[in-house]
């Protein structure tokens, strides 16, 4: 077993059991929700880390899962891209697991008609982030 694979399954089992809900609203995968893709966060000693590449969304609402090696709370912020101007902050979440933003059509914009979201932390155990639109 490889240290990755061991760092995944361990994170994976420890966050198993805990799904986060923001405005109450379930944030289950089969309840209408399209995976559209998962952003590693990268390895790396900096303070403050993002998402490697940005999920698409065409509005709505955007459900991310969070998944980290920590066991300790920490925070996690959704933003969104822009090449144009300043990143956008969406909104805060202060643990992993699966949340749910409401409401987020006004971040969609550019020729692709689409919102480009990314999360960034000071979590250094960050792993990825599977995304549903």
């Amino acid at each position: 077993m490889t240290l990755r694979s061991f760092v995944t399954k361990s994170a994976v089992a420890a966050t198993a059991g805990a799904t986060f809900l923001l405005f109450a609203t379930p944030a289950q995968a089969s309840s209408g929700w399209d995976y559209i893709g998962t952003t590693d966060f990268p390895v790396s000693t900096a303070d403050y880390i993002r998402t490697i590449g940005n999920a698409l969304s065409t509005g709505g609402d955007i459900q991310a899962c969070i998944t980290s090696g920590s066991t300790r709370a920490r925070a996690y912020d959704l933003w969104e891209y822009d090449p144009n101007n300043d990143d956008e902050f969406v909104g805060a979440v202060d643990n992993a697991g699966c949340w749910i933003w409401r409401d987020i059509g006004k971040y969609v914009d550019g020729d692709n008609k689409r919102a480009e979201f990314y999360i960034g932390t000071y979590d250094n155990e960050a792993l990825w982030v599977k995304w549903y639109d």
